[in-house]
């Protein structure tokens, strides 16, 4: 049969739907659902035809906003444009915002593909232009398909890759060919998702999170694995959003949330008693009645608390309005569990920032994955995202590692932890305890960086090495007979100075404590100093004023100056000083022979060691005088822990330091 032959049968099937009422729509004069599928049964059975599927993007908003009877203008207005892009084709409006036109397949591909972006160019250009930011059309294609394969089955495969459209950015058209093995690959997950969980397909893992400057072992992420027949292994990121469009993940949610419990009471008295474990939670189950209460029943099940988990939830479902979603985010809260935002990036919302109570910030992996070419404006995108996520005080966790040169960049641009097959993949429980024991961050690093002079500048473990600028450095006796000392002589700006290794500061919280006895009055000289690549540390024992200062300086901020004083250090007397800072709260805190003088908040977050001096800085002259016992500490030691230090040195015979009485905190 030729074309047309075809169209004139067509036509006359057009001619005799259209006949009666029941198969047009009143509003836009088209053919409606009803007169379809009369045209079809008419059209012949070989003949090859193009279908789109058309959804009008925001239309609800416009109905919302400017009112229905605006709304019915865009509809009439979207008929009209198809008729003119399509001529003498078949365009259907199915209902609500939702149309199908039906091209005969004689039509070239390229020219079809013309027409849907100049739709896209009318949608914007001619409606109305102060609701034109807010249109675009969704679009679902299937090309050249056989009448004979069926309407249903047709319409079917449009609409489910329209509705891909939807989901993934709205405002494009894909044609069903594109994507097929994608969304059978959906269905398949759909059909099976019930029987997965109830026939043990679903296994669940731990994957390792790893503190990026050390790679040693942070937390632990409780993931999900489906062994599908004949797919293989599916990961969760691929399965969990078909479970919670299907209403399946909540089951999921409570067996995974039950496992890391039971895990987390059999590692009690084990070197990972502490490890954090981080498990995801779907926003669906969070508007469940009963969803905290679960969670709080299975903690008391196996002896476990809130303080042990970081809830992460999906920061799609954090744009939701639903109140119970949102009460139970409050309930969460007052129970003490910790929330992460899932995925960040995949919405972008600075709302979901605001708004939402979480602490940690884990991207989503398609950030890192985007910005691996050599588009340089991606990578800026990354990098700022976390910036402005430490700004925010989150702990960043970088997603979808998989090589040295990805981690090596988010270490640069500043994400704390990072995950993926580069550190390590997902695991069974028993495994993942063998192979990450020994590598557990809070077990390794509860030791510090430890100085000690014996007539050199090795650090305990012999690791890390001072180098000395200058001449006339001497070795002496400390604060108790059985410590040591460096003596330094001083000098001109940035003269008979020690160097550290930058490495021996890989933690953004720290402690630093160290004794000093100057030997001459300095104002402003510092006897430790960290550059950073955004600002500096320093700690000055005495100013002119006659203080001692820990200075944090932001040069990202105009007036970035961020002081702590207390007392000075006294010429010729041996003074105990230690500093700490908290890069969750954001607490600086400064200590003078072991009792706390000094408590800021909202300190500045500085990024990236760059240079760290002992005895001098890069404005002064330098530290003439005595630096015994140095110490950095790999987190924030508690008030009581420095108290006791000081104490435990007191408390020697040999002790040649100010013996104070311990009264508490001060200032």
């Amino acid at each position: 049969m030729g074309y047309n032959e075809q169209m004139n049968k067509i036509y006359q099937a057009l001619q005799y739907a259209t006949k009666s009422e029941q198969n047009i729509d009143y509003l836009t004069g088209l053919i409606n659902r009803r007169g379809f599928y009369e045209v079809w049964k008419k059209m012949p059975a070989d003949m090859l035809v193009h279908c789109i599927y058309i959804d009008v993007d925001n239309f609800k908003l416009v109905n919302d906003i400017y009112g229905h009877s605006r709304g019915d203008e865009l509809l009439v207005y979207v008929a009209r444009i198809l008729n003119e892009a399509f001529p003498q084709q078949l365009v259907i409006r199915m209902g609500g915002d939702e149309f199908v036109v039906v091209c005969e397949g004689e039509i070239e591909e390229d020219s079809l593909k013309s027409r849907i972006d100049h739709l896209q160019c009318l949608i914007k250009e001619d409606f109305d232009t102060s609701v034109s930011a807010l249109l675009s059309f969704s679009m679902g294609l299937t090309v050249k398909q056989p009448v004979s394969k069926g309407i249903s089955v047709i319409l079917d495969q449009c609409d489910e890759t329209m509705y891909y459209v939807k989901k993934n950015g709205k405002g494009s058209c894909i044609s069903y060919e594109e994507i097929k093995d994608h969304l059978t690959e959906q269905k398949a997950m759909k059909d099976r998702s019930l029987t997965a969980i109830n026939e043990n397909e679903i296994q669940i893992l731990m994957r390792p999170i790893i503190y990026m400057q050390t790679s040693d072992v942070y937390a632990a992420q409780v993931v999900a694995q489906w062994d599908f027949p004949g797919l293989g292994i599916l990961p969760e990121e691929k399965f969990f959003p078909v479970f919670e469009q299907y209403g399946v993940s909540t089951f999921l949610d409570e067996i995974v949330f039950e496992q890391a419990c039971k895990w987390k009471g059999q590692w009690k008295n084990t070197v990972l008693e502490s490890m954090m474990m981080f498990v995801r939670i779907s926003g669906l189950y969070l508007m469940k009645a009963d969803a905290v209460a679960h969670l709080i029943q299975c903690m008391e099940q196996y002896d476990v608390s809130a303080a042990d988990f970081k809830l992460c939830v999906d920061e799609k479902s954090f744009l939701r309005k639903n109140k119970m979603l949102w009460d139970s985010i409050k309930r969460l809260r007052d129970v003490g569990f910790d929330l992460a935002i899932q995925n960040f990036g995949s919405a972008a919302s600075f709302t979901v920032l605001q708004n939402t109570p979480a602490t940690v910030l884990k991207l989503d992996q398609t950030l890192l994955s985007s910005c691996m070419g050599k588009d340089l404006k991606k990578e800026k995108i990354l990098r700022n995202v976390i910036s402005m996520g430490r700004d925010l005080r989150f702990l960043v966790v970088a997603q979808g590692i998989e090589n040295a040169r990805q981690a090596e960049m988010l270490s640069n641009y500043g994400a704390q932890l990072g995950m993926g097959d580069f550190y390590g993949v997902a695991q069974p429980a028993e495994k993942f305890f063998r192979i990450y024991k020994d590598r557990y961050f809070f077990f390794e690093n509860q030791k510090p960086t430890a100085y000690h002079f014996r007539e050199n500048l090795l650090d305990e473990k012999g690791a890390s090495e001072g180098v000395y600028y200058g001449k006339d450095l001497r070795y002496t006796n400390g604060v108790i007979d059985s410590q040591y000392a460096v003596e330094l002589p001083g000098g001109n700006v940035k003269e008979n100075l020690i160097e550290l290794p930058k490495t021996v500061m890989y933690t953004e919280s720290y402690t630093i404590c160290i004794w000093v006895n100057t030997q001459a009055i300095q104002y402003w000289t510092s006897v430790f100093y960290m550059v950073y690549e955004n600002g500096f540390i320093s700690l000055v024992p005495s100013d002119a004023r006659g203080s001692c200062i820990f200075r944090l300086k932001d040069d990202r901020e105009t007036n970035g100056w961020f002081d702590l004083f207390c007392r000075g250090a006294i010429v010729g007397e041996w003074a105990y000083i230690c500093i700490s800072y908290d890069v969750i709260t954001g607490l600086a805190k400064l200590y003078f022979n072991g009792l706390l003088h000094s408590t800021r908040s909202n300190a500045p977050n500085l990024k990236h060691v760059k240079q760290i001096f002992v005895g001098g800085d890069e404005y002064q002259e330098s530290y003439k005088g005595k630096i015994a016992g140095l110490e950095i500490h790999h987190r924030v030691l508690s008030e009581e822990e420095i108290r006791h230090k000081y104490k435990e040195y007191q408390d020697n015979a040999t002790f040649l330091g100010t013996r104070v009485v311990n009264r508490g905190s001060e200032g």
